[in-house]
């Protein structure tokens, strides 16, 4: 602090005084050269500040001198520039510490070789002063001797600053030693009341203390058993000491054995997940072509009056087998991805409760009249029309409790769809079915994995006893509960409660759709729609061909990406509908190139594939896939995918991006 302050100070004063004597002399190499010691001062400052304390006292003390002997050699004996010296003396005494001693002897001897170098130049007029009138002289002289006088009364402040600071320690010092003898007095007057207790008791002690001499010699007897005691107990804790360390040794041991057994099941767990879907990709392609082909098969018009009730019958049972396996493959990677800590995070978003539940209950109406069993869908007029919440997750626990209803519900019984409103901040999906019930002492294993109420269930309805398993873990998920209410022979219901949170219809916010209704009967598309399906499987071909012919459209097949892509340059489609794997280029890098094109970038791209995992998707959609469907395809909700985006491309409208599951 003290040596920025002179270096600061000075820096001000030479600036103003090298300004004055310039502007007097009408010689500015004066304020030119003052400049210079200004920037020396002020390279001070920089040294301090990194540190280097003994380089800025030793650079001040060297600018000092330096302005010194230029000052002197340049205005000469009579400016008394050599009173700057005698200031210079008790600087270095004041900013060096005493453990820099050395240092104050280097400063010192340097004022004294600037003395007598400008002695020197005094007297052998080594170097000619500036040529002065006697008023500038006197002037000049008065002007540095008031430097001089000011730099003095730092010296001397500081010094002040630093005995008064000085002063006020030793008065607190002296202040606390008289408090302190203050007490030692108070003490001494307590000891010798005390000691005049001490002598009265004295000689009531000495009886005292032969009396419990005697106690003592037989407490000594026990307490040196006691020490024996002791030593054999130090003994003792010592090898127990030992034989924790030993096994503090073998824990550690365990730890390592532990933590690689870890590492082994995480890369376990991970090779799982590849297998899976492996598993996955390899089941749900020919499940394709297996529903593909029942599907077109039943609804086929050329094929209603043709194929006979028996054969209709055999096509059923292969779709409703179809559909099942396909159930059993979605429960499982489900369960996997659960189990692997993959589950998908809740994002909610506003949509239309009724329209959601009618579209839920028209996709499984198909699947209840195969079976005789009547759907029946209640809805709560307190409910709100739109409500906040994660659809996708909501869409699959309907289907795992429908699904199970259906499923356990004999010919001519209906199963019941019930949502309504608890509590002002709950709401309820209620699924009951008329089926066969479940006994009180199985209900609550019917939530674990693989565990079905009765051993028959598995071999009269089939079934992987995964489905409640799942559901009960998304709702936990999104803050909810289920329960289950059953009479063996009468049915079961299923009451899901979710928190509810009401969303305000007008508020002009994007309203999610819900599930895409089935169609009874296909519109044919305008004749000039252009459609491109890259699909490098022969029956997948057929099987989108034959669709799309009963809707009007001629399809334009490419097997591979490569070929795909120069189709699509030369046909320029309204729609693109490709597989994520094909040989020679991938649906990834076909899509890539797609929104590369400035021709073919517009297109929507319709992703059909058979990785189900959520991340897969993810990555489509990152790559610029608007709608990704999993295989097997559903075909209402591919024609209503289609519908919706040509008619967007008539209004000219932006496509939105979702991902539906066709399962």
């Amino acid at each position: 602090m003290v040596v920025n302050s002179f270096s600061f100070i000075t820096a001000l004063l030479c600036t103003c005084c090298g300004v004055s004597l310039a502007w007097i002399s009408g010689d500015w190499s004066i304020f030119y050269t003052a400049l210079g010691f200004v920037g020396g001062f002020l390279s001070v400052l920089a040294f301090n500040r990194v540190g280097r304390y003994a380089t800025a006292k030793f650079t001040l003390m060297l600018v000092f001198c330096l302005v010194m002997l230029y000052y002197g050699a340049t205005f000469g004996e009579s400016t008394q520039v050599h009173f700057l010296g005698l200031f210079l003396i008790g600087v270095p005494l004041l900013i060096c510490t005493p453990n820099e001693k050395e240092l104050r002897w280097y400063c010192l001897c340097l004022i004294a070789t600037c003395l007598i170098l400008l002695e020197t130049n005094y007297y052998f007029q080594l170097v000619t002063p500036m040529a002065m009138t006697r008023d500038e002289l006197y002037i000049f002289r008065w002007m540095i001797m008031s430097v001089v006088l000011a730099l003095n009364y730092m010296v001397i402040s500081f010094y002040q600053i630093n005995i008064s600071g000085l002063v006020k320690r030793l008065h607190k010092r002296n202040e606390t030693l008289l408090e302190k003898n203050k007490l030692v007095n108070d003490k001494e007057a307590e000891l010798k009341a005390a000691n005049v207790k001490l002598s009265a008791y004295n000689e009531h002690l000495e009886q005292e203390v032969s009396d419990r001499t005697k106690d003592l010699l037989a407490s000594n007897i026990a307490m040196d058993d006691a020490i024996q005691h002791l030593k054999r107990s130090n003994r003792q804790l010592r090898e127990q000491d030992k034989m924790l360390t030993a096994q503090l040794k073998l824990l550690e041991e365990a730890r390592e054995e532990l933590t690689k057994a870890r590492d082994a099941a995480e890369k376990a767990n991970t090779a799982k997940s590849a297998f899976l879907r492996e598993i996955s990709h390899e089941i749900r392609n020919p499940l394709n072509a297996v529903i593909g082909m029942t599907y077109l098969l039943l609804n086929e018009a050329d094929n209603r009056n043709r194929i006979p009730q028996r054969v209709l019958a055999y096509i059923e049972s292969i779709s409703t087998s179809g559909h099942s396996l396909l159930e059993i493959v979605n429960n499982v990677l489900e369960l996997a991805r659960i189990e692997a800590g993959k589950i998908d995070q809740v994002q909610p978003e506003p949509f239309d409760l009724r329209e959601w539940l009618r579209g839920i209950s028209t996709i499984y109406q198909n699947a209840a009249q195969v079976k005789g069993v009547a759907i029946q869908l209640q809805i709560d007029n307190r409910l709100p029309g739109i409500v906040r919440g994660d659809r996708i997750h909501l869409t699959q626990i309907a289907n795992n409790l429908l699904g199970n209803a259906i499923k356990f519900s004999p010919e001519n019984k209906k199963v019941t769809l019930h949502v309504f409103r608890r509590e002002p901040a709950h709401w309820c999906i209620r699924v009951s079915d008329e089926g066969i019930g479940i006994p009180e002492d199985k209900q609550r294993i019917i939530f674990q994995p693989f565990e079905q109420a009765d051993a028959t269930i598995h071999e009269t309805y089939g079934g992987t006893g995964l489905g409640l398993t799942i559901t009960r873990r998304i709702v936990e998920m999104m803050g909810g509960t289920i329960s289950v209410r059953s009479t063996p022979g009468m049915g079961t219901a299923f009451t899901v409660t979710l928190p509810l949170v009401e969303e305000d219809a007008m508020a002009g916010m994007e309203v999610a759709a819900g599930p895409l209704e089935t169609q009874a009967e296909y519109q044919s598309f305008p004749s000039e729609t252009r459609v491109l399906l890259m699909e490098d499987s022969e029956i997948n071909q057929l099987i989108m061909e034959r669709f799309f012919s009963h809707v009007g459209i001629n399809l334009h097949i490419a097997g591979n990406g490569e070929d795909g892509l120069r189709l699509a340059r030369a046909v320029h489609p309204d729609i693109i509908i490709l597989d994520m794997h094909m040989p020679r280029m991938s649906g990834r890098e076909v899509i890539v190139q797609i929104r590369k094109d400035p021709d073919l970038k517009h297109i929507p791209v319709i992703a059909i594939s058979a990785d189900a995992f959520r991340e897969q998707q993810n990555e489509a959609k990152a790559a610029g896939v608007n709608e990704y469907l999993i295989k097997p395809i559903e075909f209402d909700r591919l024609y209503n995918v289609i519908d919706q985006y040509i008619r967007q491309a008539r209004q000219q409208a932006p496509f939105p991006l979702r991902v539906i599951r066709a399962s």
